[in-house]
């Protein structure tokens, strides 16, 4: 038996090793992409929580002073238990709001208000480009344009506070 020249078994012997290479690269860079997607998953669910309970928020502030606030901060201690009713537009009450409770306010929340430079449209919520869930902000954002219309329709300009 003849044996194979030795640049044919070095040659095979290296593209043993890129193989086993490429495997434990592919390997790691699946289990690296799981760590990565299990994170800003999780970091999803805690910036639908913080957009849901500043929605709440927005929609018991604007329902007590009859204008928006404009600053998030200033939603901190406002609460309700009941809105009036949106025939389902808007949530009724923090449970509706937020299931398993409002998240206490702090400042350091992914949570962003962008006020309508006219001052006559309603204000949008968005997470300052951080993920969320599939349609949090059109849904929290839809709570807020719903009540804006039904409460604010006609006036020029919302009275401030």
């Amino acid at each position: 038996m003849m044996e194979p020249p030795a640049s044919t078994a070095g040659g095979r012997r290296l593209a043993i090793v890129f193989a086993v290479l490429f495997v434990l690269l592919s390997a790691f860079a699946f289990v690296w992409g799981g760590i990565v997607t299990a994170g800003v998953r999780e970091r999803a669910v805690i910036a639908d929580r913080q957009l849901r309970s500043t929605a709440w928020r927005m929609l018991c502030a604007a329902s007590a002073s009859g204008a928006w606030p404009k600053d998030l901060a200033s939603t901190a201690t406002v609460a309700c238990d009941t809105l009036p009713g949106g025939d389902g537009r808007w949530p009724g009450s923090p449970a509706e709001a937020c299931p398993g409770g409002l998240e206490p306010w702090s400042d350091a929340w992914m949570v962003v208000l962008s006020l309508d430079p006219k001052g006559v449209g309603a204000p949008r919520l968005s997470a300052g480009g951080k993920a969320t869930g599939i349609g949090t902000l059109e849904t929290v954002n839809g709570w807020i344009d719903a009540y804006h219309q039904a409460v604010f329709a006609g006036n020029s300009v919302p009275a401030t506070p």
